[in-house]
């Protein structure tokens, strides 16, 4: 009969825990948006920045900021000379 009246605790996270987190966060409605707005700004930005590094990585060369501008200095300075020769 014992083993019936006793109550089991089913939930991984300590008691202790989760009113430490009613009494901090969620008790009050702003502090629990706030908290809510705060997580989700900071959530945002480092999957951002995740998410940017593995675009620079596998695109490495083929965007504007990656390409090697060197290569293509002479083509230009070409057809500039071309351009001013015909308008004269």
């Amino acid at each position: 009969m014992r083993q019936a009246q006793q109550k089991r605790n089913m939930t991984f996270i300590p008691g202790g825990v989760l009113r430490g987190f009613y009494d901090t966060i969620a008790k009050n409605n702003f502090s629990y948006i706030l908290f809510i707005v705060a997580g989700i700004i900071v959530t945002e930005n480092i999957y951002g920045s995740a998410v940017d590094a593995v675009w620079a990585s596998k695109n490495n060369g083929k965007t504007f900021d990656t390409i090697d501008w060197s290569v293509f200095a002479e083509d230009d300075e070409e057809e500039e000379e071309e351009e001013e020769d015909d308008d004269e």
